[in-house]
C-alpha cells in the first residue's frame, strides 16, 4: 500500500521545498565551514590565503613509506633576542654613576599537526645579575581551531587582559612595559612588588584554558580565559577580553602595540579579571585575601605611511580593586612618530609616553609616575629595531632616574 506524502499542516508546499534544499545546502557546506584557519600567531603576519580545501595527498607507490606526510604538517621557529643597557645607580637610583645590563633570548617552535588542531613551545634564557641568569619554560600551547570564530588553547600562554598582555614586550614600541617603574630586568627581582595594571603572571604568562575567535578576519575578537589551573587549592584567575578594529583587521590570537605603518589602526579594547581570594596577602595578618577584581580598556591609533611618515597614539586605563592591592588605578599615554626620512638603513621614531599609578589599601602603597622619552632606530619594524632613552620616575616620593640603550633582533626560519 502506497501513502502520499503530504507537508505539515499549516506549512506551504513551497516553503516545505525551500527548508530541504537549505538543509541539503548546509548539510554539503557543513565541513567547510570548520575549516581550520591557520591563525598567524605573529603580530604583523597576514592570514593566509584561503583558496580551497588543501590538496589530498599523492597515491604512495609500492615503494614509498607507509606512513605519508600530512598535507596540514608543518613547523616554524622564531628566535628573539633582546639586549639592554642601563645607567643608574642602584644605591642611590637619582643618581646616573653605575652601569647595568640585562637580556633575554626567546626561541618559540610553532607547528600544525592537522587542519584543526596546532601547538606551541617556548623556551626564554634571561641574563640579568649572576643570581638571575637563568632558562624558563615560556609557551607549551596545544591549540583546537576548529573555525576561525571558535579557538579553544590549553596550556602556558600570554593571558589575554588588554592589548599589551598581547603584545608582549616583543611587540611593542618603548623598551620597558607599562607599569614598570623601578626594574629593567626581564624578571622582576623575588620579592618585587607586582607589576601594576591587570594580572599578566609570572614571565607574563599563565597555565590555562582560552576560548576564543575572531570575525571578518580579525576586526572583532573575544578572549575568555582561565588561569592558575596549576594551583588547583586556588581558584582561577578568570580574564575576559573584546576588541574591536575599525580600519584594518588584527588576525591572530595576539596583535601588536606598533605597527611601523604596515597597517591602518583604531583597535579599541575591553577587559576585565577575577579571581576568588585573589588579592594580595598581607605579610601581617593570617586572613585569607580578599577578591581581586580588574577592569582595564585601550585603544590604539596608528596612521601614515612611508612618505608621510607614521603617527601612532595609545592609550590605556586599568581600575583595580582588592583589599591589599599596590596600586589602585593605572593608566598610560603614548604618542610616537616615524620620520619619512630613512636615513641609513632605517628611520628614526621619537617616543614619549606618561604613566602614572594611585596608592592602592597595601601596607607598602605609594603613588607611582613614569615619563619616558625615547628616539627608536627602526631598521624592520620588531625585527630589527634599536632605541636610546631617558627614563624618569617617582616612586613614594623618591625620584629615580634613567637611561636605556636597548637592540632587538628578530628571525624565523620556516
Amino acid at each position: 500500500m502506497a501513502f502520499a506524502s503530504s507537508p505539515p499542516s499549516g506549512l506551504p508546499h513551497p516553503v516545505l521545498r525551500w527548508a530541504r534544499s537549505a538543509v541539503g545546502l548546509s548539510v554539503l557546506l557543513w565541513p567547510w565551514s570548520l575549516r581550520a584557519q591557520a591563525l598567524p600567531d605573529m603580530p604583523d603576519a597576514n592570514p593566509p590565503a584561503q583558496t580551497g580545501p588543501a590538496p589530498a595527498p599523492a597515491a604512495a607507490s609500492p615503494e614509498a613509506t607507509a606512513v605519508a606526510k600530512s598535507p596540514y604538517a608543518s613547523t616554524t621557529a622564531q628566535v628573539g633576542v633582546r639586549s639592554l643597557l642601563y645607567l643608574q645607580n642602584p644605591d642611590a637610583r637619582d643618581e646616573l654613576g653605575d652601569t647595568g645590563a640585562a637580556g633575554e633570548v626567546n626561541i618559540v617552535l610553532r607547528g600544525r599537526s592537522h587542519r584543526f588542531f596546532g601547538w606551541q613551545v617556548g623556551f626564554m634564557g634571561v641574563l640579568a645579575d649572576t643570581t638571575s641568569t637563568s632558562a624558563h619554560l615560556l609557551d607549551l600551547v596545544a591549540e583546537v581551531e576548529f573555525a576561525a570564530a571558535l579557538n579553544l588553547w590549553l596550556g602556558r600562554m600570554p593571558i589575554p587582559a588588554d592589548r599589551t598582555s598581547l603584545s608582549t614586550v616583543w611587540a611593542i614600541a618603548p623598551q620597558t612595559l607599562p607599569g614598570r617603574y623601578g626594574s629593567f630586568a626581564p624578571v622582576p627581582p623575588a620579592g618585587s612588588r607586582p607589576e601594576a595594571g591587570p594580572r599578566l603572571g609570572e614571565l607574563c604568562r599563565g597555565d590555562g584554558a582560552v576560548l576564543w575567535g575572531q570575525v571578518r578576519g580579525g576586526r572583532f575578537k573575544y578572549y575568555l580565559g582561565a588561569f592558575g589551573l596549576d594551583q588547583p587549592s586556588r581558584s582561577p584567575l578568570y580574564s575576559a577580553r573584546v576588541a574591536l578594529s575599525l580600519l584594518d583587521p588584527e588576525p591572530g590570537f595576539r596583535n601588536s602595540s606598533a605597527y611601523f605603518g604596515g597597517k591602518r589602526v583604531l583597535g579599541i579594547g575591553l577587559g576585565a579579571q577575577h579571581r576568588t581570594q585573589g588579592s594580595r596577602p598581607s605579610a601581617t595578618s593570617t586572613v585569607l585575601p580578599a577578591d581581586f577584581d580588574e577592569v582595564n580598556a585601550d585603544v590604539l591609533f596608528e596612521v601614515g605611511n612611508e612618505a608621510a611618515g607614521v603617527l601612532a597614539v595609545e592609550g590605556a586605563f586599568a581600575r583595580l580593586w582588592g583589599q591589599n592591592e599596590v596600586v589602585g588605578y593605572q593608566l598610560f599615554a603614548l604618542a610616537s612618530y616615524l620620520v619619512p626620512l630613512e636615513v641609513g638603513i632605517g628611520r628614526f621614531q621619537p617616543l614619549f609616553r606618561v604613566q602614572h599609578a594611585s596608592p592602592g589599601s597595601a601596607d607598602d602603597a605609594s603613588e607611582f609616575t613614569s615619563i619616558d622619552a625615547q628616539l627608536g632606530y627602526i631598521i624592520d619594524g620588531h625585527r630589527i629595531r634599536a632605541n636610546a632613552g631617558y627614563q624618569y620616575s617617582r616612586i613614594g616620593g623618591q625620584p629615580e632616574n634613567a637611561i636605556l640603550l636597548g637592540v632587538q633582533l628578530q628571525s624565523e626560519v620556516r
